[in-house]
């Protein structure tokens, strides 16, 4: 089984990544293979609405988004993370997020049965603040990404209230979540 984390701060080794690599911890221990992708060490472009992609399944940007596609659809569950801004997730994230579109082609106008499985998908977010709607934007966004991906959402870790970088060091109950999600992402469908 493999399953792929995505990081989507642009803060390397911050609270939000923190959480996604122990999350993957918990599913290498839980048998699973993972790989890591950190958004923001690639090249890409937003989405340019040019609608190719909706006869291809194809985008025409030829960028690192190329590569993350075929990702997406190789494994067997996702891990997504991202810090909340602005009540939804990072800018690299949501990029990466509008340019899935060319995964939405592929799914819906294409009919591609590698994109209609349903596979696991799992959310973690941080956020500086407490707000109590602070994670519907991005809950929203993710939702409907993880459809489009040929996902289904399975599980999240949303945290309030942390904000320094490594301070969620200082939180076990949210690292032994995190472990706890990959532990769940790990785990085999009955």
């Amino acid at each position: 089984m493999l399953i792929l984390g995505i990081a989507g701060s642009p803060r390397r080794n911050g609270n939000t990544e923190i959480l996604l690599d122990e999350a993957l911890r918990g599913a290498r221990e839980a048998g699973a293979e993972v790989e890591k992708i950190v958004l923001s060490e690639l090249t890409y472009s937003p989405c340019i609405a040019c609608d190719k992609c909706a006869k291809t399944g194809i985008c025409v940007l030829k960028d690192d988004m190329q590569e993350v596609y075929d990702k997406i659809v190789a494994a067997d569950a996702m891990i997504f993370a991202s810090p909340n801004y602005f009540y939804n997730v990072s800018a690299w994230a949501k990029a990466a997020i509008d340019r899935s579109q060319a995964l939405w082609a592929r799914k819906y106008k294409l009919k591609d049965p590698l994109l209609r499985k349903n596979k696991k998908g799992f959310f973690i977010s941080v956020a500086a603040t407490k707000g109590v709607r602070l994670f519907k934007g991005s809950m929203w966004t993710m939702q409907y990404f993880f459809e489009a991906a040929g996902y289904k959402s399975a599980g999240r870790l949303l945290v309030r209230a942390v904000d320094g970088k490594g301070e969620i060091l200082k939180e076990p109950k949210y690292l032994e979540a995190a472990f706890k999600l990959g532990q769940e992402a790990a785990a085999k469908d009955e």
